[in-house]
């Protein structure tokens, strides 16, 4: 049997699957178990077994594995859920046993779903169905409706010029938009995650269109010679092992699903370095057991937190499932969304140059970037123009939606559509770019030695969380309730720091406002209950990391300034102690004693004098209240916590002789 199983969207669409089992195996059978992808509501999708009612699929009747349920399940974060229906009894037969799965009806969004693996359970969770009895769809193995050159050229014609309904709703409006203005220009996008043919003509429908006009999109969508790694199911850069061995044109594919841990503590063997005798790729450690973890507090030492070194984020496994590429696309285009405000804005200019009497102006001498990054794929041209080019993108776009930024705007979840999907469209149409253009391995050109080896290069991941645009938490959220909100800005904070974290060369609080991103995890927690202390502690590190080594702490801006960043005193926090809370007490103490550690060793590299030189005055920053004293300074007035908390006299000696001589000088220069 093939998977995935695509259930397509025309209300009440119904595809089966029918199964021999023997009657000892049907008589064990008690529940159906299903990874399924792209169910976003409640009652969206049913599932009938034989002859048993049609059963609605929601988190009433159906238990979710974690860490899915504790992130909202049905109607939740995540997009690919692993879900438990229990079978009424005698449901199973001896011989043929049909399963059906029903798409109910849409919500005007949603055109499909997925359903990734099923199984029937025994009493003991036990698999009834063996593995072999399953195989995957493979991409390689598809062939285009039409592939005569006229039906692809019109499959293209319709992507750029089709007009589109913005759904398959009665009354349905049109659009401005078209499909390649949401999507990749070129539909690269649904070619590199390999969206299915069926799948496509679905959506071409579901916009309006004709079977035939579908059709002749998919087949444009064969046609491009490009890469195509990636499933509409694996997050895009889902971190993971074995990530940066594969070509960069594959990093946007992600790790897969299978390396979304079930919970975060299973990450700590990998920043370590202890993975290879701790975790396999698909196998956890049970939830609770403590053993493996408390082994692993004699191989954790100050080098890992060294800020002079430098982390790899893309290679360490998190609990946190990323958005998939549906979460990605808007769902209404700027155009749509403002109208002439948008198309005539300096941020629609900035993209693609389309100029109109409105915006002419606008960008001066600026080109725009599809422009610019056209001309730079001469050999002889600077690319020096590009960063900064897209730092102005990133700045027109908060300058358009600067009205919503005040604390006086009344948000709906219909203002919050528009402005998050303004977002994304920038998100979407970045991603675009970094591809066709090759850019994502030309870090080295942009930011030198310090550069990592495949990197984006600018903050348009982390500006696409909903409290980058001071969306609020609750009804009027992104997804209409504080946990999705808060799930997608961590989402969207954790892709920046897996894409950009700064290479080594931050400037005053960016890309990454590290102490904000790093304070969020707290709102998350409050909202799924679920810690996250390696996840955190990735976070932790790499805001450590965020300075060139090269640069002292006499420039305030770019150098290492410990009382500007997080510091060692998230560990020992009371406000903190919470997310920390799964980690074995020696695991705990070990982990501050070499962040402590790592972060002393640095502040001693330079004279105090470098930190407070005459004449000069460090800007001050205060963290939020609620999230605890973990920056501002003062480090060295926690001493007697840190030895409480287990870390050695020595070291804890050592910060408070510092701390006096920081404090002395300070004084002295009446900072």
């Amino acid at each position: 049997m093939l998977l995935p199983i695509e259930v397509l969207s025309a209300d009440g669409t119904t595809v089966s699957r029918t199964v021999v089992l023997q009657s000892g195996d049907a008589e064990s059978v008690r529940s159906l178990w299903l990874r399924i992808h792209g169910v976003r509501y409640a009652n969206q999708a049913s599932v009938q077994v034989n002859m048993s009612a049609w059963i609605p699929l929601n988190n009433d009747t159906v238990t979710i594995a974690e860490p899915g349920r504790s992130f909202g399940g049905i109607g939740g974060g995540f997009a690919t859920l692993a879900i438990t229906l229990p079978l009424p009894n005698g449901t199973m037969v001896s011989g043929a046993n049909t399963i059906r799965f029903r798409f109910n009806q849409t919500d005007g969004v949603t055109s499909t779903y997925r359903v990734l693996a099923w199984n029937f359970l025994t009493v003991d969770g036990s698999k009834t169905i063996p593995a072999e009895n399953f195989a995957e769809d493979a991409p390689e193995t598809w062939t285009p409706p039409f592939s005569d050159a006229a039906s692809i050229r019109a499959g293209q014609e319709h992507w750029h010029g089709a007009s589109l309904a913005t759904n398959s709703l009665p009354n349905s409006q049109r659009m401005q938009a078209h499909c390649a203005d949401c999507h990749a220009q070129d539909g690269r996008d649904l070619k590199y995650f390999n969206f299915s043919n069926a799948s496509i003509i679905d959506r071409s429908r579901f916009h309006g269109l004709s079977a035939l006009q579908g059709q002749q999109i998919a087949s444009y969508i064969r046609s491009l010679a490009l890469p195509n790694p990636g499933r509409p199911w694996n997050p895009p850069y889902q971190p993971g092992p074995g990530l940066d061995e594969q070509p960069v044109s594959h990093w946007a594919a992600g790790a897969g699903l299978e390396w979304v841990l079930d919970q975060d503590t299973d990450a700590l063997p990998y920043i370590f370095g202890q993975h290879q005798t701790s975790l396999s790729g698909t196998t956890s450690n049970p939830r609770g057991d403590s053993a493996s973890l408390r082994e692993l507090a004699g191989h954790i030492t100050s080098d890992t937190f060294r800020p002079d070194g430098n982390l790899n984020p893309r290679e360490i496994p998190i609990a946190l499932q990323l958005p998939d590429w549906s979460q990605w696309l808007p769902r209404v285009h700027p155009k749509d969304a403002w109208g002439s405000a948008f198309t005539q804005s300096e941020f629609a200019a900035l993209y693609g140059g389309d100029a109109t009497p409105g915006n002419k102006g606008r960008i001066g001498a600026n080109l725009p970037l599809r422009t610019l990054l056209a001309a730079a794929q001469r050999e002889n041209y600077t690319v020096r123009a590009i960063v900064p080019a897209f730092a102005q993108w990133s700045q027109a776009r908060r300058s358009f939606l600067k009205r919503f930024s005040g604390g006086k705007t009344e948000w709906s979840p219909a203002l919050t559509d528009k402005v998050y999907s303004t977002q994304l469209w920038q998100l979407v149409k970045t991603w675009e770019m970094m591809q066709e253009f090759g850019l994502e391995e030309r870090g080295h050109d942009f930011f030198g030695s310090t550069a990592d080896s495949r990197s984006w290069f600018n903050i348009v991941p982390g500006d696409t969380a909903p409290s980058a645009a001071n969306i609020p938490d609750g009804a009027a959220g992104v997804g209409g309730s504080a946990l999705n909100n808060e799930y997608l800005s961590a989402s969207w904070y954790e892709l920046q720091i897996a894409l950009n974290s700064g290479n080594h060369q931050h400037r005053d609080r960016g890309p990454v406002d590290w102490v904000y991103v790093i304070g969020r995890f707290r709102d998350l927690y409050d909202q799924t209950h679920q810690p996250e202390p390696a996840r955190l502690l990735v976070a932790v590190i790499k805001a450590l990391q965020s300075t060139d080594p090269h640069v002292g702490p006499e420039n305030i801006s770019q150098g290492w300034r410990p009382d500007q960043n997080v510091d060692p005193r998230i560990m020992i926090s009371p406000v903190w102690a919470p997310v920390f809370k799964p980690l074995p007490g020696e695991v705990h103490q070990a982990l501050t004693t070499a962040l402590l550690g790592a972060w002393m060793d640095k502040n001693l590299q330079y004279p105090i004098e470098k930190y407070l030189p005459m004449g000069l005055r460090s800007p001050a920053y205060a963290p939020p209240h609620n999230y605890g004293d973990i920056s501002g300074g003062k480090v060295w007035e926690a001493s007697q916590q840190f030895r409480n908390a287990g870390v050695p006299p020595e070291l804890a000696r050592r910060l408070q002789q510092w701390g006096l001589a920081f404090a002395e000088r300070a004084a002295r220069l009446q900072y």
